[in-house]
């Protein structure tokens, strides 16, 4: 009688779940063991220093989207309710061809940007976090699984607002751990 070998059985599998376990929560942190009154947040319009028009529009509420989220820091609609800032400035915006067929016309492209953030503590005027984050995307309207400008766009605030969320939370957990 044969047996029949169930996907999700065996040492392999059981190491991978034990290491999940134990390492998931070093891969994204959350704060919510900190009080809620300190990780309220005023999220500030970014501002914009590129010819793009609309990255700091589009950057301000994917990070908004970003942060509520995951629940780390509570997004408030007033200054006087906050006990941080976020402030930020999308300083790169550019598109590059990549790669080229034989008329020398690109089939694909490189969008990449880059943003200055600032997170204060609003009560101290301690400034928890100075940093600048960029990445980059590569896409193509018409090979592989073709994508256009636009969700390729998307695609990259969205890894920039993560990046941006991820070092929000190391600086503060570096600057609250013990505190509390």
């Amino acid at each position: 009688m044969a047996r029949k070998r169930v996907l999700g059985q065996g040492p392999f599998w059981l190491l991978i779940s034990v290491l999940l376990l134990v390492f998931g929560g070093c891969i994204y942190p959350d704060l919510k063991e900190y009080p809620e009154p300190k990780r309220t947040l005023y999220l500030f319009n970014f501002a914009n220093s590129t010819f793009d028009a609309d990255a700091q529009v589009e950057l301000n509420r994917i990070l908004r989207e970003e942060i509520h989220s995951k629940r780390d820091f509570i997004i408030v609609d007033e200054q006087d309710q906050a006990a941080l800032g976020l402030y930020g400035e999308v300083t790169l915006y550019r598109k590059e061809g990549r790669l080229y067929d034989n008329l020398r016309n690109p089939t694909r492209y490189e969008l990449i940007v880059g943003a200055r953030i600032r997170m204060r503590d609003r009560d101290t005027g301690q400034l928890l976090l100075s940093s600048e984050e960029s990445v980059s995307v590569q896409y193509s309207p018409r090979e592989g699984f073709p994508e256009t400008e636009m969700q390729a766009r998307q695609r990259l605030l969205r890894q920039l607002a993560r990046r941006i969320h991820r070092s929000m939370v190391a600086a503060y957990r570096g600057q609250y751990s013990g505190t509390e």
